[in-house]
């Protein structure tokens, strides 16, 4: 038996995913499940939450009232969903992530396992660049990644010299890296702006 939780008056309540009188009380709480999206074992959905075809929500995903993820979406195992947070079409947020209430994450965007994105924060898109050596992302976490170092702003900003010798980049490829750091460090602050 595939469980879900809804809210009740007594509380969160669980509900047999796969019984007609499941699908009814859905109906009478406006929540609405897309074609082939698949809900996980313990997730609990708030009323007025709208889930889009294909998405995939995790065990024990908590999706809270009116919120709405998009088709193809991913939510991890032990994710939380802010009341009225929007999740784009094919984004990505990992296992026990937390999206704060009326959070909007975009389209194609991965929000990693463990982070937390605040109420009101806008994730409109992530960075990819291919620069000369290493492909660079930025998430709006905080954090950017370049080839396979995972490090915060901060740090990048204080030692991405120090990692472009180690990694036998050329003075122009340095300086290149740093211009890549610093757009994100620009995104970065506007991502925190707005929380």
């Amino acid at each position: 038996m595939k469980t879900i939780y809804l809210l009740t008056e007594k509380g969160w309540a669980p509900f047999d995913f796969d019984l007609e009188e499941t699908k009814l009380e859905l109906s009478k709480r406006g929540i609405s499940i897309g074609d082939d999206a698949s809900i996980g074992y313990r997730a609990s959905i708030g009323y007025d939450a709208s889930i889009g075809n294909g998405a995939s929500i995790g065990d024990d995903a908590s999706i809270g009232n009116g919120a709405s993820i998009g088709n193809g979406a991913s939510i991890g195992d032990g994710a939380s969903i802010g009341d009225h947070a929007s999740i784009g079409y094919r984004a990505s947020i990992g296992d026990d992530a937390s999206i704060g209430y009326r959070a909007s994450i975009g389209d194609d965007a991965s929000i990693g396992d463990d982070a937390s994105i605040g109420d009101h924060a806008s994730i409109i898109k992530s960075i990819l660049i291919s620069g000369t050596k290493h492909i660079v992302n930025w998430y709006g976490t905080g954090v950017i990644n370049i080839g396979c170092h995972c490090k915060k702003i901060s740090w990048w900003k204080k030692n991405y010299k120090m990692i472009g010798a180690k990694e036998s980049y050329s003075e122009s490829e340095i300086v290149e890296y740093y211009g890549y750091i610093k757009i994100c460090e620009s995104m970065q602050k506007s991502v925190d702006n707005l929380k």
